[in-house]
């Protein structure tokens, strides 16, 4: 299980845990049946959310079990798996870390507000989902047009700065480009936050997706086996996927979010029905 996925689930066991444990104690404070009665809808809705959220997560899993994986040269047209090594050319620089991708998404956040108030306002976020890449597995080479892509990918770079963290040069320079600051009135270090995630060129890109036709394009890698005349991304109603995890740990991720949020959220369902008619029938 990837750390992204394994973080998902820690995340929402202790979030499930502390939504149930802190039902009674909310309902009991200020205007009990008031605050009981908010916490407990909020409760439902979100149970209702997991629940179905659940369910789209198993859909993935079974289509990805349904679906043989096919090289590239074999694919028919529609929904196909296939892996392949992204192709370095004309590769696109990362800003946070100056190195080449295939693909990137980046998000810049500052900290704001201090202590229970304090949380992440997000200062800057792009990612290069209208720039096409290309894959290579030995049989073809193919153009993946990742826009609309559910992108699975861990961090390639975290960075939190404070009073104590400086900035990395690039980063510095970077922010200064986009008429950002490091440095808060009186020259001391923001609390930001930096992540970073990409595609590298020569990695290993596992794709779920849709095989289409399109009109030829002189634009590619002067590669005899490029398919011309032909792309990979989404189509409306399917399923589309990018990762460098293997399929077999794709989908592994994939049952353990069904099962978490299918009865994860009949759990939070049910908490928050039975707190719900508890209160509005005055018990």
């Amino acid at each position: 299980m990837s750390r992204a996925f394994t973080r998902q689930v820690i995340g929402w066991l202790v979030y499930l845990m502390a939504l149930t444990s802190l039902m009674p104690a909310f309902a009991s404070s200020g205007d009990p049946r008031v605050n009981g009665i908010v916490f407990s809808a909020i409760g439902l809705i979100l149970g209702v959310w997991a629940f179905f959220h659940g369910f789209t997560d198993l859909r993935i899993k079974r289509r990805m079990e349904d679906i043989p994986v096919s090289t590239l040269r074999a694919m028919a047209p529609g929904q196909v798996e296939v892996s392949g090594k992204a192709v370095e050319w004309n590769p696109l620089t990362a800003p946070l870390t100056n190195e080449p991708s295939v693909y990137y998404e980046f998000k810049i956040e500052q900290k704001v507000g201090s202590g229970k108030n304090s949380h992440w306002e997000t200062l800057l976020e792009f990612k290069t989902d209208q720039e096409p890449f290309y894959i290579d597995d030995d049989t073809a080479c193919v153009r993946v047009r990742p826009a609309g892509a559910d992108v699975i990918l861990d961090d390639d770079y975290h960075l939190e700065t404070g009073l104590f963290a400086d900035v990395p040069p690039q980063i510095d320079t970077f922010m200064t480009s986009q008429g950002l600051s490091c440095r808060g009135f009186f020259g001391f270090e923001k609390t930001l936050r930096f992540t970073q995630r990409r595609f590298k060129p020569g990695e290993t890109v596992f794709l779920l997706g849709t095989f289409q036709e399109e009109e030829s394009s002189s634009d590619h890698p002067s590669n005899p086996k490029f398919m011309d005349k032909a792309y990979l991304g989404l189509r409306k109603g399917d399923f589309f996927i990018l990762s460098n995890e293997s399929r077999e740990k794709l989908e592994s991720s994939f049952g353990w979010k069904s099962f978490l949020g299918i009865f994860g959220g009949v759990a939070l369902i049910g908490v928050g029905l039975y707190f719900l008619i508890k209160l509005l029938g005055g018990g």
